[in-house]
């Protein structure tokens, strides 16, 4: 009792020291970033107003290393996403603002199914905009040392925000994302609009200035007027996968067998479109052929999954053929420990040349998927249960 008292005290002091030492380290941090901010002309009322109490918050480094999209199985992240209750609440949307979307449809080119698949998305129809302050959070991300750059540029334009907006900080999610569509500060500065014409770009608390900013965000991204997003296909000869990621016009799908699920043939008039092929469980799941508006989908998110959710959700929407989401299997998720020591592997073998973080990013796929070749195995970039136990069998340890 008595060894394990000393323990205790000594595990008790070793952990107020690290806590006092990273308590020290956010506290020079944020004087660092005060003075940068000052040199950057915003004002010193602004900072000694909202800066100076920012804290730091632990919860959002654990959810920002455990992000659903990259670790949730296929099939359960698209029940989730794609359920019949929120096809049905967006039916019923369109109805409700059927003159604003076709207003923003006409001025944008963004069709309104679209915009109320990402609606549903983000927030569950402006339900659920979040509640944590999100200049805590972009403080504590550009604190951490795993997207310094990206988040400092994030919470530098949130503090222009509250400047030239002349608001206070606003609640949203733990990615420092804020309003029914969960714009991050830079996307908010660059391309929100005042559709409501009240002098004010509010994406919070008008509906009217929220979508019309996303409309506006998704043209200037680029996105294809009168085009589709992509559609779900059948591959018929297995070794097209080698051709996984790459562009080529439909017509070179075609000829090499790639079929559309719906039983129908791709038209003439559509053989020139530009399409890659997309296998979000690998060889043995759905397959897709994405144009390029599903690339302007991914500005907003870069996960497949998201991306896929959106289409899938926008297509039955309107009732269009898409894929049977209730007929997908529910593979085990992935661990954030399993997918770091695959990497530590695929990094040993010389695949690799990232972060060890647990994270199935594009290099990591990319990785698996020049192992999966240089093995004669196929290289879908799929990491499956059974690619996992490999890796953990003794040859690689």
């Amino acid at each position: 009792m008595r060894k394990f008292r000393l323990f205790f005290i000594l595990f008790a002091l070793i952990f107020h020291a690290f806590s006092v030492s990273a308590a020290d380290d956010f506290a020079l941090w944020k004087t660092n970033i005060y003075q940068k901010a000052l040199e950057l002309k915003i004002s010193k009322n602004i900072l000694d107003k909202y800066f100076l109490n920012v804290e730091y918050l632990p919860n959002v480094i654990e959810l920002d290393r455990k992000q659903p999209e990259f670790t949730v199985s296929f099939g359960r992240y698209m029940k989730r996403m794609v359920s019949e209750n929120r096809i049905q609440t967006a039916q019923d949307m369109f109805q409700k603002h059927n003159r604003l979307l076709g207003r923003i449809e006409n001025r944008y080119g963004i069709p309104a199914h679209y915009l109320l698949a990402f609606w549903a998305l983000e927030t569950n129809f402006g339900k659920n905009k979040g509640n944590t302050d999100i200049l805590n959070a972009l403080s504590t991300l550009s604190f951490d040392k795993r997207r310094t750059e990206f988040f400092s540029e994030q919470l530098m334009t949130l503090l222009k925000i509250l400047q030239e907006e002349n608001i206070s900080p606003p609640k949203g999610s733990w990615a420092g994302a804020f309003g029914h569509f969960q714009f991050i500060p830079t996307t908010f500065y660059q391309y929100a609009v005042d559709e409501d014409q009240d002098g004010r770009r509010d994406i919070i608390f008008s509906f009217e200035d929220a979508i019309s900013s996303a409309a506006n965000y998704l043209s200037k991204m680029g996105w294809e007027k009168d085009k589709i997003w992509g559609r779900q296909v059948i591959l018929v000869h297995p070794e097209i996968v080698q051709e996984l990621g790459a562009f080529h016009p439909l017509s070179f799908w075609v000829k090499n067998g790639v079929m559309r699920a719906d039983g129908k043939e791709f038209t003439p008039d559509t053989l020139d479109i530009q399409a890659k092929l997309l296998l979000p469980e690998g060889i043995n799941g759905p397959a897709f052929l994405t144009y390029k508006n599903f690339d302007v989908i991914k500005r907003w998110n870069l996960s497949d999954s998201y991306a896929l959710a959106v289409c899938i959700l926008a297509d039955k929407i309107v009732n269009r053929s898409s894929l049977d989401v209730d007929a997908l299997p529910i593979k085990p998720d992935l661990k954030n420990d399993d997918i770091s020591f695959v990497q530590k592997v695929l990094k040993k073998q010389g695949f690799y040349n990232g972060n060890i973080d647990g994270i199935l990013g594009k290099d990591t796929k990319k990785a698996i998927k020049s192992y999966q070749k240089n093995n004669n195995l196929v290289a879908d970039g799929f990491l499956s249960e059974s690619l996992i136990s490999s890796f953990k069998s003794k040859e690689f340890k």
